[in-house]
């Protein structure tokens, strides 16, 4: 079928008008492509598209369809420095019934947080406020993939020990001991990160106290690179 057979058919058989028909099409197409769309539609016939999709795409349609909203809502969200809640209810619903292979990335997940955070912080504090009130103040589950590097303890173990209880980075002295073994509490954090092809080594480790530790990870550049 043809697009203009497709409007054609919106229009004459269910009484769409000609451009939300034109508007279906075009969503329907960047959806089974994985592809960002601009044009608006509402949360049940999203819902109705990618139940669509998923039936006559397969997996890999299916998959993309979630991608495609995913860019979608980010698009929307940033342009109207609004939230898109009943979209986000039909996506983080749908990527349920994605195969472990498919899911998100935890990383991309933290990511998109950070973004939403920081497009909140810059919107006046009576919008955010007449969100907040309208919100669900259940948070959603959502499953996600992630990779982890399984370290060698015995790292671990000596760093902890070199460091004796105080922070290698700004020699402050642990801010608390553990209650699993009474140990002085340090976080070990890699100089280059495994995820970047760091060794798990002494060499490369180093004993912190968490504010030094979320600083390295979130602070500003010119403070990370102290260590390097």
């Amino acid at each position: 079928m043809t697009t203009a057979e497709g409007i054609n058919e919106l229009v004459n058989q269910h009484q769409v008008n000609q451009a939300t028909a034109h508007d279906f099409i075009y969503d329907y197409k960047r959806l089974t492509q994985g592809k960002l769309f601009q044009r608006a539609m509402s949360a049940q016939a999203m819902t109705y598209f990618i139940e669509e999709i998923a039936s006559t795409h397969g997996m890999s349609g299916f998959a993309n369809a979630i991608e495609s909203l995913w860019s979608h809502i980010r698009y929307y969200e940033g342009h109207t420095k609004t939230t898109m809640h009943k979209m986000r209810v039909v996506v983080t619903g749908f990527e349920t019934r994605l195969p472990k292979s498919r899911l998100p990335r935890l990383t991309d997940v933290q990511a998109e947080l950070a973004n939403q955070v920081t497009k909140s912080l810059s919107d006046l504090s009576d919008a955010r406020t007449k969100r907040l009130i309208i919100a669900n103040k259940v948070a959603p589950r959502l499953e996600v993939r992630t990779t982890i590097y399984v370290r060698n303890p015995d790292v671990v173990a000596a760093v902890l020990d070199r460091a004796g209880g105080l922070c290698e980075r700004c020699k402050s002295k642990a801010p608390f001991i553990r209650a699993s073994n009474g140990t002085p509490y340090l976080e070990v954090h890699h100089r280059i990160q495994l995820a970047d092809d760091g060794e798990d080594s002494t060499d490369n480790a180093m004993a912190i106290c968490p504010n030094c530790h979320r600083e390295l990870h979130y602070g500003a550049t010119e403070k990370r690179e102290e260590i390097t």
